[in-house]
């Protein structure tokens, strides 16, 4: 049964998937390290160890490139992802993001709930009861349209972004915190407000 990754993990096991889906044959331990930065391949061996633990690859130490992929890593829908991650967003007060991208990162798509179109890490605990914590990558999928009771990436005018929960009524709209000791936000329909993206799941830093 496979297990949640770490984003070093994830980072890696895209990086396998992806090289065996375009040459059919899986990368070195010095190739997988070049490509997620990662300079001892000691490190990397250790990785590929914990991914076997977890379920996703089968080894074979007797090969240099005696890897494949099992079951749970190559569900019908998943695919390599490489997404820029671009700035902050607060888990607690608004922050403004500089839209700078930090760099990209290779993922799995099948631990995200939709198709994410970047990762935006998160400042703050505001968010802690739905499992969101300081520090964490949250992937956003682009979309001004949201529910009630979805989480979202919100913009609010010059403040910046933030991510909380959405309350929307007919007469009432909210952004709510998930965790004791913050406020609901009431965006000003005087300022610009909009609905940046979709949370659609998380990777948590090694």
């Amino acid at each position: 049964m496979s297990l949640s990754l770490t984003s070093r993990q994830a980072a890696i096991l895209a990086v396998v998937r992806q090289r065996l889906a375009e040459t059919g044959s899986a990368p070195t331990l010095q190739e997988i390290g070049a490509a997620v930065g990662i300079a001892h391949v000691s490190a990397v061996f250790k990785h590929m160890e914990a991914l076997e633990k977890k379920g996703y690859v089968s080894r074979d130490p007797s090969r240099p490139r005696g890897v494949r992929l099992l079951a749970p890593a190559m569900g019908e829908a998943g695919d390599a992802l490489n997404l820029p991650v671009v700035g902050r967003v607060a888990a607690g007060q608004p922050v403004l993001s500089d839209g700078e991208i930090e760099r990209t990162l290779w993922v799995d798509s099948q631990l995200f709930r939709l198709r994410p179109d970047y990762l935006l890490r998160v400042e703050g605990d505001s968010m802690r009861d739905d499992g969101i914590l300081d520090g964490d990558l949250v992937g956003v999928h682009v979309t001004p349209e949201a529910r009630h009771g979805q989480i979202v990436v919100a913009r609010l005018g010059d403040e910046g972004i933030t991510i909380k929960r959405l309350y929307r009524t007919a007469n009432q709209l909210r952004l709510l915190p998930r965790s004791a000791g913050y406020l609901p936000i009431d965006p000003d329909p005087s300022e610009d407000f909009a609905i940046e993206g979709l949370y659609c799941g998380l990777i948590r830093q090694d």
